[in-house]
């Protein structure tokens, strides 16, 4: 089994697009920024959520995920809020370096590319409910993946165990995201969640629909559209 979480070499693994075309996400413009904090407070307001229910194969898993998506000329914000949250990680690691085989864990995976001209090249930003992060650079076409490239993350969360809810919130300054943050810029976007034990569920919002879990599927990538 592929790990959803790390690019396989080779070519596309049989990815089926969704009906209508590739599902759209908004980055609201917010000049302000946003105080990261892992709360959903007032700079939120203006950004529209995407949630998906779904697995990479399209099933129904009734576990919710939304996203939100705001921007500035310095940073991309993302607010996560993940329901049915089991917190399946190890919180005695710190989360000031990167964190290996985050994805091992439950975490949430970000991909985007920052050309759509070259949707096989992106950035995969991984981040766990207490805050450890993993980022990456990814070429498919040169098979090539830089685990130095650095998202320049700032990241804070929120987790209730008791009512299985985690917000995660992050800011995201690497000079080749913000270069990328143009008004009417669509970027190719994947949004995903690795939950739990037993069963193991990986969640995404645009499912790749491929025969094992596999992420790192392009053709399968939604549009960030920049507001």
């Amino acid at each position: 089994e592929v790990a959803p979480g790390r690019p396989r070499t080779g070519h596309r693994s049989g990815a089926e697009p969704d009906a209508g075309g590739p599902r759209e996400a908004h980055a609201a413009r917010i000049e302000a920024g946003v105080t990261i904090d892992g709360k959903m407070d007032d700079a939120w307001r203006a950004a529209v959520p995407v949630s998906f229910t779904t697995d990479w194969s399209g099933a129904e898993t009734g576990i919710e995920t939304s996203v939100r998506f705001a921007w500035s000329t310095h940073a991309l914000y993302m607010l996560w809020e993940l329901a049915g949250a089991g917190v399946n990680v190890d919180a005695t690691r710190p989360v000031d370096v990167e964190r290996a085989k985050l994805y091992e864990e439950d975490c949430v995976e970000l991909f985007l590319g920052p050309d759509p001209a070259e949707p096989t090249r992106y950035f995969e930003v991984e981040v766990g409910p207490h805050g450890h992060f993993l980022d990456i650079a990814i070429d498919r076409a040169k098979k090539k993946s830089d685990v130095d490239w650095s998202s320049r993350p700032k990241i804070a969360t929120n987790v209730d165990r008791d009512a299985r809810k985690v917000t995660i919130e992050a800011e995201l300054r690497a000079p080749d995201v913000v270069a990328a943050l143009r008004p009417g810029a669509s970027l190719p976007l994947g949004l995903y969640r690795m939950e739990g034990k037993s069963p193991r569920r990986f969640l995404a919002w645009s499912p790749t629909r491929t025969p094992k879990p596999n992420f790192h599927v392009p053709e399968a990538f939604g549009r960030l559209k920049v507001d």
